[in-house]
């Protein structure tokens, strides 16, 4: 297959563009980043510089090509509005009407964080009502991309995988690690936390099965397997020689300490993400666990490497 990646510069995009090429597929990948793209034509992708946000600079991008990843996102706890509707909403549906009226497959990458606000906890499923509360911005701009694909796209495949992880990564352990390095990361639970993450090369395995054999619909990704965070945590302090989280904080405590933060951050001219977010604490004191059946049955996934392996390799890469 021909096949479109956006936000391939980006982590899970360049995971998926080269996982594509090692499958046979023909890639080309969109992205801003000049250098990293250069890296993705060493690797076999063919890559066009493109802001998504000008859809002349990518709609010829579309002649020729049989699928669409669409993968770019402004993905963080932290920003303005107006950018998470444009890179994240208005970017969406204009890809999705593009691919609609071209009779292009198309697989979007979506998040299982529009979940968050309902205080689930143990296989959630897909069918859970969702909105119209969200525990971030992020969250309710990734739920109306969502809707917005759905109604220009209705045979779109939608993946929600949770918490990207591998090395490469540079949103979720490089924020990990800032915090653990700075020493600011109190003990926010006297037990334990148990969730689920997705290593980066499953989220790129289930995005290949959806683009080769056509599902329409959402579908939750994840490693399958939960995971123990505080341990998780005290195993990357180790593999980074500092110190573990000792200071217990309520998690309460540290939540409206972080709405205070933000408050304070959302005056500030330059509105600089705070140290601490209410959201970063809820992921961290909240488990979550997701419901994989529809995935299992309906893409055939089934994960191509689990959290204890893909989590002794970022340790590794860390500790080197």
């Amino acid at each position: 297959m021909r096949i479109l990646v956006t936000g391939a510069t980006g982590f899970l995009g360049g995971v998926t563009a080269r996982e594509l090429v090692r499958h046979g597929h023909t890639v080309m990948g969109l992205g801003r980043n000049a250098a990293r793209g250069a890296a993705l034509e060493a690797d076999g992708v063919r890559f066009m510089q493109a802001d998504l946000r000008t859809p002349a600079e990518w709609l010829p991008a579309l002649n020729g090509t049989d699928a669409v990843l669409h993968a770019a996102a402004r993905s963080t706890l932290w920003g303005r509005w107006p950018d998470f509707m444009a890179d994240n909403v208005t970017v969406s549906r204009e890809v999705a009407r593009a691919c609609a009226a071209r009779g292009l497959r198309l697989v979007h990458i979506s998040t299982p964080s529009v979940y968050n606000a309902m205080r689930l906890s143990h296989h959630v499923p897909e069918t859970t009502p969702v909105g119209p509360r969200f525990d971030s911005l992020y969250a309710h701009s990734k739920y109306l991309a969502e809707l917005e694909v759905t109604l220009a796209h209705p045979e779109a495949t939608m993946l929600r995988p949770r918490g990207i992880y591998g090395v490469g990564d540079t949103a979720l352990m490089p924020r990990l690690t800032r915090a653990l390095r700075a020493g600011r990361l109190p003990r926010l639970v006297r037990g334990e936390v148990h969730t689920e993450l997705t290593h980066v090369r499953n989220v790129a395995h289930a995005a290949r099965l959806a683009l080769e054999h056509p599902a329409p619909g959402v579908f939750n990704i994840t490693d399958g397997v939960p995971v123990p965070i505080w341990a998780t945590l005290d195993a990357l302090a180790d593999a980074l020689g500092v110190a573990r989280p000792a200071r217990y904080v309520p998690a309460r405590l540290a939540e409206n300490a972080a709405r205070v933060l933000e408050l304070a951050a959302r005056l500030h001219p330059a509105r600089p993400e705070p140290t601490l977010t209410a959201g970063g604490v809820r992921l961290l004191t909240r488990p979550m666990t997701l419901d994989l059946t529809r995935a299992r049955e309906r893409l055939g996934y089934a994960p191509v490497i689990g959290p204890q392996a893909g989590l002794a390799e970022v340790l590794m890469a860390v500790h080197a």
